[in-house]
């Protein structure tokens, strides 16, 4: 099975590249079933997703989506909606959709303590 995220940006991907490998279940390898696809923002991430879902809609097994962009100052009931009706666009392609809160590169430098070990 095929996992496609669709990512805002670059430095998504730079964090889960780090973090998949840790956390994917047997059978899923980056690069190989499990693909990261970074965009140049939000606006270009949302453009995307309904010519994305018709095209991962045709592969023999539909891959399976997951869309992850940054909350920042939005409600995060409307921005799911809106990525919601995005991937309900074009084709049928499972989804997963996770809002970030507020932005990913503070929670995860926020969360990272290296003076864990004294």
């Amino acid at each position: 099975m095929r996992v496609e995220f669709l990512l805002e940006e670059v430095s998504m991907a730079n964090i889960l590249r780090e973090l998949l490998p840790k956390i994917l279940p047997d059978g899923y390898e980056l690069d190989v079933n499990c693909f990261l696809r970074p965009h140049r923002g939000k606006s270009d991430l949302q453009k995307s997703v309904p010519r994305k879902m018709k095209v991962f809609s045709n592969f023999y097994e539909p891959a399976r989506i997951v869309i992850i962009q940054d909350q920042d100052s939005q409600n995060c009931l409307q921005l799911k909606k809106l990525l919601e009706s995005l991937c309900e666009q074009s084709g049928f392609c499972p989804f997963l959709i996770r809002i970030v809160c507020r932005e990913l590169e503070s929670w995860y430098l926020g969360s990272r303590s290296d003076s864990d070990d004294h």
